[in-house]
């Protein structure tokens, strides 16, 4: 029995010898095969170009007529009892007036304020409130001229301005379609928008017609007083008795009374006269324009390899403006007398301009990914006008953004 069990043990250990042996003879597991699959690498197909373009000014043509006058009323020359205003002094209404005495020709006083009443004194045809401003206002023969006056412009050339040149910041993006069959040149589809300012004035002297209203005083006999000059006027004066001594009041002070010392004039004029003038320098007008235009553009783009990192590409397309602008006009005139006269009109507007566009530029690729370009540029949107409209001022404006030139340039991400 003994026997038989260790003939079974061997015989077993043989067979797993056996077994292990055969395993080990099997051939190895096989490594699929990927060589007949196509090798996949992303090729970046769009541009983002980001950088400044710079285009010369627009060509702007001002012109128009205005108006400007005095806004004082000197009344109607045969007007009684009137305030009459002018550009250059006035007459008032006259302010005299006598002390209110009693039956026994003493002054009569406010019970309340203790002040001394007084009345106007009867219409005498001269008043003491009046002014004037310059020595140019007195004639030969002692008469004060106090005036009005009024410009109508009447020039009708136009001003020439060209706006200043002005960098706007750019961007484009463009999507590569491909190469042209059997070359290396290839060609994009470019959309692209830019912001430049809009900006150009001028100053000119126009041609007006003058018209200067002329109220002449008399100060009836009395020495002008010096420029400038304006009245009420009043003194302080001691009372003294017919000896000329001091009377003395109550408490010991010394009497004084007031007094109205003004110059007085006629309070109507004694002569009213209008001139009429024609003057190329008086009046200057100045004209602005001010604000931004946007210009969106779209077309196709050549590119020609130039080295393997340099490339010339060439765009042409179409443009289009949208401007948006505010057009002011300053007149101002310089009268013989008194402060200058001005007035300020100004309109804004905007404008849709269709247009074309050619860009040149050289692109050089600093990596795979990024580059820079620099080129230059031609694009012309047209025209349009711009009018100020008011009582004071009919003016226009020609806002010329054709043929305009310049050139660009900033960095190109490829994605």
């Amino acid at each position: 029995m003994r026997h038989l069990r260790l003939a079974l043990v061997v015989f077993a250990t043989l067979g797993l010898v056996r077994a292990q042996d055969e395993q080990q003879q099997k051939p190895p597991t096989e490594i699929p095969d990927f060589s007949n699959l196509d090798d996949y690498i992303y090729v970046p197909k769009s541009i983002l170009s980001t950088g400044f373009r710079m285009l010369s000014g627009p060509k702007m043509k001002f012109g128009g007529k205005g108006r400007l006058a005095t806004s004082e009323d000197a009344g109607a020359r045969s007007a009684t009892n009137i305030a009459r205003a002018y550009h250059d002094g006035a007459v008032h209404l006259d302010t005299r007036a006598t002390t209110r005495v009693d039956a026994d020709g003493n002054p009569i006083t406010d019970p309340v304020s203790g002040a001394t009443l007084t009345d106007p004194i009867a219409p005498d045809g001269r008043t003491n409130s009046w002014n004037y401003i310059s020595s140019k206002q007195l004639t030969a023969d002692g008469l004060v001229a106090l005036n009005n006056y009024t410009a109508d412009v009447v020039d009708s050339r136009l001003r020439p301005a060209s706006g200043t040149r002005n960098s706007g910041i750019e961007l484009t993006v463009s999507r590569d379609m491909g190469k042209f069959r059997k070359t290396n040149i290839s060609w994009l589809l470019m959309a692209g928008m830019t912001v430049n300012d809009l900006n150009a004035k001028t100053s000119d002297t126009v041609q007006s017609n003058l018209t200067t209203l002329t109220d002449l005083y008399s100060l009836n006999g009395q020495p002008v007083p010096d420029a400038p000059y304006t009245s009420p006027s009043t003194g302080t004066f001691s009372v003294t008795d017919a000896n000329g001594a001091a009377l003395l009041n109550p408490d010991g002070t010394a009497q004084s009374v007031t007094t109205d010392t003004s110059t007085l004039i006629s309070s109507q004029p004694v002569e009213r006269k209008e001139t009429k003038t024609q003057d190329s320098t008086s009046v200057t007008n100045h004209w602005r324009v001010r604000g931004a235009y946007y210009t969106f553009r779209a077309g196709p783009t050549v590119f020609f390899p130039i080295t393997t990192r340099l490339r010339a590409n060439f765009s042409l397309g179409a443009a289009l403006v949208y401007a948006g602008s505010t057009y002011t006009v300053t007149q101002s005139f310089a009268p013989d007398t008194g402060v200058e006269i001005s007035d300020i009109s100004e309109n804004s507007t905007s404008k849709l301009l269709p247009g074309y566009y050619a860009d040149a530029t050289l692109q050089f690729e600093l990596t795979e990914r990024t580059g820079f370009y620099a080129g230059a540029v031609f694009q012309s949107t047209g025209a349009y006008t711009q009018n100020v409209n008011t009582t004071a001022a009919q003016y226009s404006s020609r806002i010329d953004l054709a043929n305009q030139s310049g050139m660009r340039a900033g960095m190109t991400i490829r994605f």
